[in-house]
């Protein structure tokens, strides 16, 4: 949205001058880099012993040690478009920006439509009253015009003849207006509680339900202090995988701007910035271990811990292996279940365990296979599959499927089912209704019915739930006795 200031003061004749971090592009560079540099211990260490010699220096490193790519940034869409209307009248676009030169040319090349370029670069940080002098002795006291965001652009603004704001502060737009003469301002509509709940995928919440599944098969669902664990367990478990995926989305902002709908995640397009994500990831962690400490039993403690570093694992190197990564999302839902049994104090059957992980790897590789088809992507960015691999994706999905089915039915046959089931022959239910589920799922995500997770896909859809129910009730039932049904 852009509002247009009532005076008329937009001509032409003085060349236009545009911030980069927070105006230009929904990110900061100087950020961007330091989260790219993480990953590279020597760029890390150059660009610390460069903060020695100044923030300059420091800028210097990181993009000499790193590489941004210019078409992975979150432009504004309505900013460009005012820029080449601009362009197109004659007018000179300036870029002035704080971020290094190197970096800035790179995405003044990449759009084709500024004039020239003032950055940072020989010692010099651009920012500031540094910028502001730089401009005056390019273009002379109000021989400019200027958009900025950022009350450290004040002096700029004082010394342009008009100034533009995007996404300003209040407390910024009301000194702007007293002080300098306003030209457009641009501001785009965001909802901050919504925001919020898109940064922590709540949504995903839904697979710590997986906690309660000892609850279930343990019989203890009539046990208040057991009910009251296993729901604080299923917050605590929440708030660390929320706090992990929000580290992973800081790992993966340049591949997820390029995905069609990845790229629309807070981070990924600008909504929340980077330094607001990392203290949200901080705070959440501290959260769920200080309930987990505090209330719950300590191998509970050590499972959070063990699920947190392998879902790291996974997002800074596991998730490109191949096969690999299917395994280790396998692991991470069957964590769930080992800490839903640690939180009430039950054993988990070793036949629950392998048919979750059957069961959960069959999905792992459907998430695979849906998003190689979804975008008939040659080869999955990231990841370790190609196209050539869908059919196999496929055949291994279904048997790993499959074979989750064929664990339940030996479990019904051993020994131990008889310790908790009354009339155990009224389990044989639950196999045609499991290879009714997942042949139906792989049916749809065949005819790409099912979104990228398939078990947010389950969480939305009815006959999913009318199954689970149906199972839920089998195994209600089978606690029953149904003798004089089912002779021995």
């Amino acid at each position: 949205m852009i509002e247009q200031a009532g005076t008329s003061v937009l001509s032409n004749d003085l060349p236009l001058c545009v911030d980069l971090d927070g105006t230009l592009i929904r990110t900061d560079i100087l950020y961007e880099s330091a989260l790219l540099a993480l990953s590279k211990p020597r760029a890390l260490f150059r660009s610390l012993r460069g903060l020695l010699r100044g923030k300059a220096a420091m800028k210097r490193a990181l993009a000499e040690s790193i590489s941004i790519d210019p078409k992975a940034l979150p432009y504004r869409e309505d900013l460009l478009a005012f820029l080449e209307d601009q362009r197109k009248s004659g007018r000179r676009i300036i870029l002035a920006t704080a971020t290094y030169r190197s970096i800035a040319e790179d995405i003044a090349s990449h759009l084709g439509i500024f004039s020239a370029v003032l950055a940072t670069e020989d010692g010099r940080n651009l920012g500031g009253r540094t910028k502001r002098d730089a401009l005056v002795a390019a273009y002379g006291e109000s021989g400019f015009d200027y958009i900025g965001d950022h009350k450290k652009d004040w002096p700029v603004f004082a010394a342009a003849r008009v100034s533009h704001l995007a996404d300003p502060s209040r407390s910024l737009e009301r000194k702007v207006r007293k002080s300098a003469r306003i030209g457009q301002v641009f501001r785009r509509k965001t909802k901050p509680l919504k925001t919020f709940f898109k940064c922590i995928r709540i949504h995903q919440w839904s697979k710590n339900i997986l906690l309660a599944v000892p609850l279930v098969t343990a019989h203890r669902v009539s046990d208040r202090g057991s009910v009251v664990a296993c729901a604080l367990s299923f917050l605590c478990f929440s708030l660390q995988a929320s706090a992990t995926y929000i580290v992973n989305d800081l790992h993966d902002l340049a591949v997820d701007r390029m995905h069609p709908k990845k790229r629309f995640r807070p981070l990924a397009c600008g909504d929340m910035p980077i330094p607001g994500g990392i203290l949200l990831a901080l705070l959440l962690s501290f959260a769920s271990v200080f309930l987990s400490v505090s209330f719950l039993d300590a191998r509970f403690l050590f499972i959070l811990i063990g699920y947190t570093v392998l879902t790291l694992a996974y997002s800074f190197d596991l998730k490109r292996r191949m096969i690999v990564d299917a395994i280790t999302l396998a692991l991470l839902y069957t964590l769930r279940i080992l800490a839903g049994a640690a939180v009430i104090s039950v054993v988990v059957s070793e036949w629950l365990l392998m048919f979750s992980l059957f069961f959960f790897l069959s999905l792992a590789f459907m998430k695979r296979y849906i998003e190689l088809t979804e975008f008939g992507q040659k080869t999955l960015s990231g990841r370790g599959y190609a196209s050539t691999d869908i059919d196999v994706l496929l055949s291994v999905g279904t048997t790993s499927g499959f074979l989750s089915v064929l664990v339940l039915a030996l479990y019904i046959t051993s020994p131990s089912v008889l310790v908790l089931y009354k009339t155990p022959n009224i389990l044989w239910l639950l196999c045609p209704l499991m290879i009714y589920w997942i042949t139906r799922v792989w049916f749809l995500a065949k005819r790409g019915k099912v979104s990228h997770d398939p078990i947010v896909f389950a969480a939305t859809d009815v006959r999913s739930f009318v199954v689970a129910f149906i199972f839920a009730l089998v195994l209600f039932l089978a606690t029953m006795d149904f003798s004089w049904v089912f002779p021995s």
